[in-house]
């Protein structure tokens, strides 16, 4: 059985989120990547819900929505870093 091709998607989209957001001058993109990765993660996991049998992908859609969610945390601390070393200058 296949997986879920909006499930593989969030992965993506979750693991370059998280990448892009620890470089200071593109974090905006990573955050942009995460915000996507989330709604696209939590629309596969309802339709996956609705589906009476088993598809393959749950995992990954939960993996890409986590790894999404981690990418929007580091955007913060990144952008609050920068903010303190731009105030002490």
């Amino acid at each position: 059985m296949k997986n879920n091709d909006m499930a593989i998607a969030t992965l993506i989209l979750g693991i370059v989120g998280l990448i892009l957001c620890f470089i200071p001058i593109i974090n905006f993109i990573g955050l942009l990547f995460s915000i996507l990765g989330i709604i696209i993660g939590i629309k596969t996991k309802i339709r996956f819900q609705e589906y009476d049998i088993t598809l393959k992908g749950d995992s990954l859609a939960t993996s890409g929505i986590v790894l999404s969610i981690m990418g929007i945390i580091v955007f913060i601390i990144v952008i609050t870093i920068m903010g303190v070393f731009t105030a002490s200058l």
